[in-house]
């Protein structure tokens, strides 16, 4: 006879569960939770194991020849470990943090230079020369300011320094390489002598920062009565050396009419045929377009892209240097136009 080592119940020889309790007869007792089975800890869990263990019991690290499995607790569900981690997935570059973007690629650590012999060559010298005939080729303008600098000046003065920055941006934004200059004159029949201002010795100057500089050490002052030295400057203007791959523009800005004769002009048509001769591109009067004397001006836009402008009125000169402005904004952009 058997005798089950669970309940005591005595059974059959033959029997190998007990006739009572159904239990194996010859198995250990087996204490509740008494597993032999172990989990790893959450510090060495795999990423995808870890987010539902908050249903199981954490145990004791297991030994090398451990298996290490889920002891989930009731009504939790036991997940297979994937013999494979996941393929990794690819993020598009689009898509990856600023730093994670490379700035440049780096050519092959193999990558050579196509000798004279290879398609893909390019000589040295002939590359240059061809930036060099590109940069000539681009529009150029070299516009002089012919200045009356007279004592009723002052506005139109102050204004060609304060905006002279602004005058250049808006030209050069239009692909438009400027220099600019200036001439100052006033009344050469009463003694006071016209003038080219220089910029590091030269008449012409790239820099506005430069040219604003000597702008503002210009003062309104004499002149006398009217009309003033205009067309014995714009002759002198005619002499300044210009890029002959240049436009050649000038700027008369005068509140005045002009002598006539003056102390080197005999007549109106002296200074037209010097025009034409140089090939003057574009001319440009700022004065009173509805002073009868000062209509003379107008025959020096004969032949040649140019515009006449109102240059305002009034003795406020804080006025007219605003109003003066805003026509030395419209003159950028109509130069930048007219510049070919």
């Amino acid at each position: 006879m058997k005798t089950c080592v669970h309940c005591g119940a005595t059974n059959p020889d033959a029997a190998n569960f007990c006739l009572d309790c159904g239990k194996a007869i010859h198995s250990n007792p087996v204490q509740q939770n008494q597993i032999p089975q172990t989990v790893m800890p959450q510090s060495r869990m795999p990423q995808f194991q870890q987010a539902d263990q908050s249903n199981s019991t954490l145990i004791d690290p297991p030994q090398s020849n451990s298996t290490l499995i889920d002891v989930p607790q009731p009504n939790s569900t036991i997940r297979d470990v994937p013999k494979q981690a996941p393929a990794p997935t690819i993020v598009p570059q689009s898509r990856m943090p600023k730093s994670q973007v490379p700035d440049t690629i780096a050519a092959p650590s193999n990558a050579t230079i196509p000798d004279a012999q290879s398609p893909n060559y390019v000589d040295p010298q002939q590359f240059q020369a061809l930036y060099q005939k590109v940069i000539q080729n681009q529009r150029k303008a070299d516009i002089l300011f012919v200045l009356d600098c007279t004592g009723s000046m002052q506005g139109e003065i102050d204004a060609v320094r304060d905006a002279i920055t602004s005058f250049a941006d808006t030209i050069q934004s239009q692909s438009v390489r400027a220099r600019v200059g200036l001439i100052e004159f006033r009344d050469r029949l009463i003694g006071e002598e016209q003038r080219v201002v220089l910029f590091d010795g030269e008449p012409f100057t790239s820099n506005p920062t430069v040219f604003r500089e000597q702008v503002a050490k210009l003062r309104a002052k004499g002149g006398g009565d009217e009309p003033e030295s205009s067309l014995d400057a714009v002759l002198l203007a005619l002499d300044q050396p210009f890029d002959p791959s240049a436009n050649k523009v000038i700027v008369l800005v005068t509140d005045a009419p002009p002598h006539i004769p003056d102390a080197t002009v005999q007549n109106i048509d002296q200074v037209v045929q010097k025009m034409r001769e140089i090939t003057v591109d574009q001319f440009y009067v700022v004065m009173k377009t509805n002073d009868s004397r000062s209509q003379v001006y107008l025959r020096l836009l004969e032949g040649r892209r140019g515009l006449a402008f109102e240059i305002g009125k009034g003795d406020d000169f804080r006025t007219r240097a605003e109003d003066f402005k805003r026509t030395l904004m419209a003159l950028g952009k109509t130069i930048s136009t007219a510049t070919r």
